[in-house]
């Protein structure tokens, strides 16, 4: 009877000493949180007129002769960049993106002969008076220049601006956050993360000007050219803890 009273104190005090352990195990500490988070993505945008445009100008020449290819092509981008000078536009803001030099070649009772050489020549040019785009398509035209494309408007957001955007991005993700956690029930917690995105420029009207549309146009008129309007955007990505 000695030994069953020692063996069932020795019990009970071991059950009690787990029961502790299993206490302390699983209890979460006092002022975490619970491991559920989510996830929203904040927004922010303004409509706003472009500042400047960027155009891409191209020649292109072909000829058996590779000194005579590149000549044409050096005669013509002469041309044009004076051309541009006349219409204001400074040599700071005319620079080369491209320059290839490439065989051409043709297929003659099923073989392949060289034919002569292709050589092209890229600017990109920067459009402070935007009133002066069209007259930079036509003078570019009428320089030789047989590759126009790429035109965009462009406009640099102040740092103020930029400023805006972010709080109103992290505002807005805030908004969604707090709309989420109430309709699962739950308070919206601490912000774990945010990253904020580089600001973003976008057109409604992406415009391209292609050499064939060109030509085809009657050059005794300025070609025609709609600025349209640009958004500039903000993202912020936060993840919030859920309480």
């Amino acid at each position: 009877m000695y030994f069953s009273k020692k063996l069932f104190t020795k019990t009970v005090a071991l059950a009690a000493i787990c029961a502790s352990i299993a206490t302390a195990s699983f209890a979460a500490p006092q002022g975490t949180y619970d491991t559920s988070e989510i996830h929203v993505t904040g927004q922010a945008s303004r409509s706003v007129a472009p500042s400047y445009a960027i155009l891409t100008l191209g020649i292109t020449s072909e000829n058996t002769n590779i000194n005579a290819a590149k000549s044409n092509n050096d005669r013509i981008m002469s041309e044009l960049v004076s051309r541009l000078s006349n219409l204001g536009i400074a040599k700071k803001d005319i620079y080369t993106s491209n320059i290839s030099i490439n065989p051409t070649s043709d297929y003659q009772d099923g073989k392949r002969i060289n034919t002569g050489y292709s050589v092209s020549n890229h600017v990109t040019v920067k459009i402070i008076d935007l009133n002066t785009v069209g007259k930079v398509v036509d003078a570019a035209v009428n320089a030789g220049a047989n590759d126009i494309n790429n035109l965009s408007f462009q406009n640099d957001p102040s740092q103020q601006l930029s400023d805006a955007l972010t709080t109103e991005a992290i505002q807005n993700g805030r908004h969604k956050a707090e709309i989420i956690a109430t309709a699962l029930g739950r308070t919206l917690g601490p912000v774990k993360t945010v990253n904020i995105s580089n600001t973003e420029t976008s057109t409604f009207d992406q415009g391209y000007y292609r050499s064939a549309k060109l030509l085809a146009a009657n050059l005794s008129t300025e070609t025609p050219v709609e600025k349209g309007s640009l958004v500039i955007s903000q993202d912020a990505d936060i993840v919030y803890y859920l309480q």
